[in-house]
């Protein structure tokens, strides 16, 4: 499928989370968007930067807006199939390109405040000019799993009625994700939980996940970037130094995250 609605330059690098490199692993030319979904970028001034975003949005009236957040200093494309097959759940899903301005290092609190302000105005639309449905999911990987449960913790503080729920991606985060998850309580929480590594952290997250009652999957065989799939890089790899993800362990977590996503939405 074409991208209609193309504002804005795009780029396609990706750096591991824990190595500095010398260079970037171009990221391959982006696949077409599935049947019914179609992928549109855009650019938001947020928190002092205008950031490129990433849309994937599907035909009919979307049926909730889906924050799914990159990593630290990774790209909303080291995501796109990931956010495609949620998108294919009948979701507009969004992406915003974080390391353009301070980048995800702690949740990135005023970006996500930021997010929620715009997320919750009436200027908020999608590239194709429609506007934020009643429902808001967050979700996010690693760092972003941090920054997603940010803004949904300032969504809640907000507009409480209209956050229905998280789904985390390994997250990193220590009591900051702890009292951000704990402010999105009542509502369904979801995360995965891989095995530990350099780039979870060593399983940071596993206190503050079960402090706040989440539904945690903890998959047999899983990676830290199951989430990117065929979107991640070596680098990625061989900073997490788990090997690359499987195809079949892709898969389950995007059935797993298309089932975590159903029960918001009724």
């Amino acid at each position: 499928m074409t991208e209609p609605w193309r504002r804005g330059p795009v780029r396609a690098a990706g750096w591991a989370w824990l190595v500095v490199a010398a260079g970037c692993a171009a990221l391959p030319a982006p696949p077409p968007a599935p049947a019914g979904v179609a992928r549109a970028f855009d650019r938001l001034p947020l928190a002092g930067a205008v950031l490129d975003v990433e849309w994937h949005l599907p035909a009919a009236e979307p049926r909730a807006w889906v924050l799914v957040q990159h990593g630290f200093a990774r790209r909303c494309a080291n995501l796109r199939g990931t956010a495609a097959a949620l998108a294919a759940e009948g979701v507009a899903t969004l992406c915003v390109n974080a390391d353009e301005g301070a980048g995800l290092a702690g949740g990135a609190p005023a970006l996500a405040e930021a997010l929620a302000r715009w997320w919750l105005s009436p200027a908020a639309r999608s590239p194709d000019g429609r506007a934020a449905p009643a429902r808001i999911v967050v979700a996010g990987h690693s760092a972003g799993g941090l920054f997603a449960a940010r803004v949904g913790a300032a969504v809640a503080a907000q507009e409480p009625q209209r956050l229905a729920g998280a789904i985390l991606f390994d997250p990193v985060g220590g009591g900051p994700l702890r009292e951000a998850l704990l402010a999105m309580a009542g509502r369904p929480l979801h995360a995965t939980l891989a095995p530990p590594v350099p780039c979870n952290a060593r399983q940071l997250a596993r206190p503050a996940l079960q402090a706040a009652g989440v539904a945690l999957a903890e998959p047999a065989g899983a990676t830290h970037v199951d989430a990117e799939g065929e979107d991640s890089d070596s680098l990625a790899v061989r900073a997490c130094r788990e090997g690359p993800p499987r195809a079949e362990a892709v898969a389950a977590l995007r059935r797993w995250a298309a089932g975590a996503l159903g029960p918001m939405l009724r």
